[in-house]
């Protein structure tokens, strides 16, 4: 009956893994995303629609929309990015043809924005030349009327002028090779007047001549860049993309009803069979099954209390850390508030004394001074004795002394605000389990939650941070990583205090964390057993020795890694490395 058996299990590990592919290929389909798929597609087609509309805009009716286009364009790209690198990424990583299709459009986008670019630039020069071109034109006229009015002979530039402005507008409209030519022939006519010709409007035609010239080269470039821009069409390839993710999708939809017939077949076999199985087993093993059951009990009890030992240990050690914490924010928050209650209690004083004997003054004189058949002279000495009152408490400083014990006080509030601000962005209890995270504020973080330990042992805290980018992680498991290597660090100085140094640097595709402190150190037998659970140096009753143990659990969690370099009498350093673009697991 083993074959049986062997058998049996092996059709149970086939079922069970068709079933996980037939889960998992459900998974994959996404009715959502393949609407909101199809959403965005429409909007990039509408997108590409209304930057060709305004490209026609810009070079035929004169518009000056160019901070539009470049809306438009930011919007396309930041569409197409977000289509592709977040709602269609795993799509996109699964299909070689929806990856190319991706890819084809993505060049054809980034030609289209370098030709409108390109465009936008000229056309920008163009009409700047054209803009000096009228200026010429004017000072020429003007140089010229002033000639005609000294000279007998009629002057043929200001014809000449005209001509070459009618023929090179035409040819600005039209671009054809004859207004070309006409051109050409009107702009040697104007040269050969320089030559012809010494007088002050010479560098004026000849300025004139070489912006004219200088449109016809920029306008021509104008036009082809705009004929490359629209030419470049994306709708195409957007059609593309849309019927190769229509294909990918419906691929998905079979391969899973496949998947389910097939699991259904299976299972309907797979059951018989193990009918049939199970009789047979039922009448060969009645003792064997009961004394299975039993020792499966009994396994899953020792499982269970091997478990529920390590978790306790793990909870005694967070307990043991959050004890020492809180001990320590409570010293921090108790220094303040000490402070302050003296501040308030003298500033209470001030008040129940000084200022109310004021008060009292101020009151009777105001009484006085309202009635009707008041007394001058007993209202002149009731003024005298609260100008009296006023001058002692000005004299003996009180409203300057309750203005810096408030001040005083405001300050203790703050650095109270300031510690309970770290101690919620240590918790992280409001943001996401895995994100992007600057490293510097959890370490800051841990630095202010460790400022007990930091003070208690004399310790000076050197910061040399580099220019890091934000990376992927769980920032609260980072915290409690951080929060153990500095108390470690801390409680190895506690002899004679020292600093630790605290360095960050992006190395290759990781990001590297350096604690090195001037304590204690260890040898190298210390050091290879430094994450072995329970294993401490401190003496007993001060540590269960699993900080470091779950502090290189927490690295391992996020694909790092931690080495460990020391030296006794000299110091330790702690190096951790962290990937830049892998999230915790």
């Amino acid at each position: 009956m083993k074959k049986y058996t062997i058998t049996v299990l092996f059709l149970i590990a086939a079922g069970v893994y068709l079933g996980y592919l037939s889960i998992k290929q459900s998974t994959t389909i996404d009715e959502s995303v393949y609407l909101e798929t199809s959403k965005s597609v429409r909007f990039l087609k509408t997108l590409d629609s209304s930057i060709n509309l305004l490209l026609f805009k810009l070079n035929y009716e004169k518009v000056s929309a160019y901070t539009t286009l470049d809306q438009l364009n930011d919007s396309i790209s930041s569409e197409f990015d977000e289509l592709r690198f977040e709602a269609l990424f795993e799509e996109i990583e699964r299909s070689p043809d929806l990856d190319a299709k991706a890819e084809d459009f993505g060049d054809n986008l980034v030609a289209k924005q370098i030709s409108t670019e390109q465009f936008v630039e000229q056309q920008k020069k163009l009409r700047a030349l054209d803009k000096k071109l009228n200026r010429l034109y004017r000072d020429i006229q003007s140089l010229v009327s002033a000639a005609k009015t000294e000279e007998a002979e009629p002057n043929t530039l200001v014809e000449d002028l005209l001509e070459t402005k009618i023929n090179f507008y035409l040819f600005l409209e039209t671009l054809s090779p004859e207004r070309k030519d006409l051109l050409d022939d009107n702009l040697t006519a104007l040269v050969s007047n320089i030559a012809n010709n010494e007088n002050e409007e010479a560098p004026l035609i000849q300025d004139y001549v070489d912006t004219l010239s200088a449109i016809i080269s920029t306008k021509q470039l104008v036009q082809k860049h705009f004929e490359e821009a629209v030419a470049t069409s994306t709708t195409e390839r957007l059609d593309a993309f849309e019927q190769s993710y229509a294909n990918f999708h419906n691929e998905q939809i079979n391969a899973s009803k496949k998947f389910r017939t097939v699991l259904i077949t299976y299972g309907s076999v797979l059951l018989a069979i193990l009918i049939i199985f199970a009789y047979l087993l039922r009448r060969q093993y009645a003792n064997l099954e009961q004394q299975v059951k039993d020792r499966t009990k009994k396994i899953g009890e020792a499982y269970n209390e091997l478990k529920e030992s390590q978790e306790q240990l793990i909870q005694s050690e967070k307990m043991a850390s959050l004890g020492e914490m809180v001990a320590g924010i409570a010293h921090e928050i108790n220094t303040p508030l000490g402070y302050i209650n003296g501040n308030v209690n003298t500033v209470q004083t001030n008040i129940t004394t000084d200022l109310d004997e004021l008060n009292v003054a101020i009151g009777m004189a105001y009484k006085e001074a309202r009635k009707a058949d008041r007394d001058a002279a007993k209202l002149s000495q009731l003024f005298t004795t609260v100008l009296r009152v006023y001058q002692r408490i000005e004299n003996d400083g009180v409203i300057n002394e309750n203005k810096e014990l408030l001040k005083d006080s405001n300050h203790g509030l703050h650095e109270i605000s300031q510690l309970v601000q770290s101690l919620k962005n240590f918790s992280r209890l409001d943001r996401q389990a895995t994100e992007k995270v600057d490293i510097h504020d959890c370490i800051e973080s841990s630095i202010k939650i460790a400022s007990h330990h930091i003070k208690q042992n004399s310790v000076e805290i050197e910061k040399h941070y580099g220019d890091i980018p934000n990376i992927g992680c769980t920032p609260s498991k980072l915290n409690q990583l951080f929060l153990n290597v500095i108390t470690n660090a801390c409680q190895a100085m506690k002899t004679k205090g020292g600093v630790l140094s605290i360095t960050t640097q992006e190395g290759g595709e990781f990001l590297e964390i350096t604690f090195t402190d001037q304590g204690e150190g260890m040898d190298e037998d210390t050091a290879q057993k430094m994450f072995d659970p329970f294993f401490t140096t401190k003496p007993i009753g001060e540590g269960t020795g699993l900080g470091m143990s779950i502090s290189y659990k927490i690295v391992k969690e996020h694909n790092g890694k931690i080495e460990v370099k020391s030296t006794p009498n000299v110091g330790t350093s702690i190096v951790i490395q962290l990937p830049l673009n892998t999230a915790s697991t």
